[in-house]
């Protein structure tokens, strides 16, 4: 069950990072901007918020291997487009449909992953989100010197070639255990999730997935233009904090685990992601460019698989699918609009500086809103939080 959830995970990932990895040559091939490279990325989770909801409602009443089979047979012929693209519409028409596809990938490995092993739900669903960084750092890794050496075309088919794998390997999946909780700490006893607290979950999916994205879409644009690296040298910072992002999340769904305290983890890996991109926001010196890259993996990329461990506790039995289909369509929405609005900014003011920065900014306040969704309080409250996220 994990196996197969890290790999489905894992292509689709490598695939989307291509736009990120790849970023200067789809600059020169298509003449992009930032903030159109910025866009592309957009695309991608537009479609996935539009498909994720009905996917998660979808997981919950039939079998969640179909639901994924055919969420990554989409997504491969999405993705077969996008490396034959001959002009900018049918680059970002691919990048809409891949996106749609995308969007039934998260809900099915929830499901099963969730419900085979619920008793370390936080470790084994951050087991499973790990497939995101690791095929992140695979992309960092293999996409740009592929790209150098064949073209960006050639790079794109061998994620094609990952996905249909990964594609046939999903009926290992059939009639997987579902999540069978009494209770938990962050859902009261025989009631559903109130709209409040999803609003909260939303809220936070949204910062944090949209600071993700602006960090792995830019941030070989910002190597190569702000401290003059190298393509390759670029994508292996990238997968630098991809791979410590992958191990990161082991860590911090360990720590729910083992605490049972997943809101107070999620609070901590916040303070420390708007740390992260408040310091790259100074612009250090080439010097501090590796430490820095290597702490925003461990929070930027790290947060994922702790927060989902988190809504499937929420949800409760039955409604993991559901749930979580939600919560991507904000997450999603996150990874829609901020890659592209900072990019617009980064092009407006000829500065990478606000775009770390306004990012940091978010992050902090989506944790102040988690906070008081799940926990309440008043003014003093508030200001703890700010404070801690400082």
């Amino acid at each position: 069950m994990v196996c197969v959830s890290v790999a489905a995970l894992a292509a689709s990932t490598f695939a989307i990072s291509s736009v990120g990895a790849l970023a200067p040559k789809l600059e020169a091939a298509f003449g992009f901007s930032r903030a159109e490279i910025g866009l592309v990325t957009s695309l991608v989770f537009l479609g996935a918020a539009l498909g994720s909801w009905p996917a998660g409602r979808l997981t919950d009443t039939v079998d969640p291997a179909r639901v994924l089979g055919w969420a990554m047979l989409m997504f491969t012929g999405a993705v077969g487009l996008l490396a034959a693209a001959p002009d900018r519409a049918t680059l970002l028409l691919a990048a809409v449909l891949a996106g749609l596809a995308y969007g039934g990938v998260n809900p099915p490995t929830n499901v099963v992953v969730a419900g085979q092993l619920s008793r370390r739900l936080g470790f084994f669903l951050s087991l499973k989100q790990s497939g995101v960084p690791l095929g992140g750092l695979l992309a960092g890794l293999v996409l740009p010197p592929v790209a150098i050496a064949d073209g960006w075309r050639v790079a794109l088919l061998l994620a094609v070639a990952l996905c249909a794998a990964v594609t046939l390997a999903t009926p290992l999946l059939r009639n997987a255990q579902r999540l069978r909780l009494s209770h938990s700490p962050a859902r009261p006893a025989g009631g559903p999730l109130s709209r409040r607290r999803r609003s909260a979950l939303g809220a936070f999916g949204f910062v944090m997935a949209g600071s993700q994205w602006v960090f792995l879409t830019y941030l070989v644009l910002f190597l190569t233009q702000q401290f003059h690296f190298g393509l390759a040298a670029a994508g292996v910072a990238l997968a630098l904090a991809q791979g410590l992002g992958a191990c990161a999340r082991l860590a911090w769904g360990w720590m729910s685990d083992r605490t049972g305290k997943r809101l107070e983890v999620l609070l901590l890996m916040a303070g420390l992601q708007v740390a992260a991109l408040e310091v790259i926001a100074l612009a250090p010196a080439r010097a501090l460019v590796w430490p820095l890259v290597a702490l925003a993996g461990l929070t930027v990329v790290g947060w994922n698989g702790a927060f989902y461990g988190f809504v499937a506790e929420a949800a409760g039995p039955g409604n993991v699918g559901q749930v979580s289909g939600e919560a991507l369509v904000w997450i999603f929405g996150g990874s829609v609009v901020l890659p592209p609005l900072l990019g617009v900014l980064v092009d407006a003011l000829g500065s990478w500086r606000p775009l770390w920065a306004i990012c940091g900014a978010v992050v902090g306040l989506g944790a102040v809103v988690l906070r008081l969704g799940f926990l309440g309080g008043g003014s003093a409250e508030i200001a703890t939080v700010i404070g801690t996220a400082r």
